[in-house]
């Protein structure tokens, strides 16, 4: 397991929960969102190969996408 990647992801992971924590002009369902990007991108790491956590890494995207819109609408 290369340890610089997870340590970046643990990071990206703690900033997205910041981020989160701070927006309070979003709604509290969008705040969740970010929350679950977080997590899936820190399951989308622990994967072995390249494409499976790209594709991993592009389904969270679009999940949170989708997750983030519901909020607004």
């Amino acid at each position: 397991m290369n340890l610089v990647r997870l340590a970046s992801v643990r990071l990206l992971a703690s900033g997205l929960a910041a981020v989160s924590a701070l927006s309070v002009a979003a709604p509290l369902h969008a705040n969740s969102c970010i929350r679950s990007y977080a997590e899936c991108l820190v399951k989308a790491a622990d994967l072995e190969f390249w494409w499976e956590r790209s594709a991993a890494g592009i389904d969270c995207y679009l999940d949170a996408v989708a997750c983030v819109r519901r909020a607004y609408v």
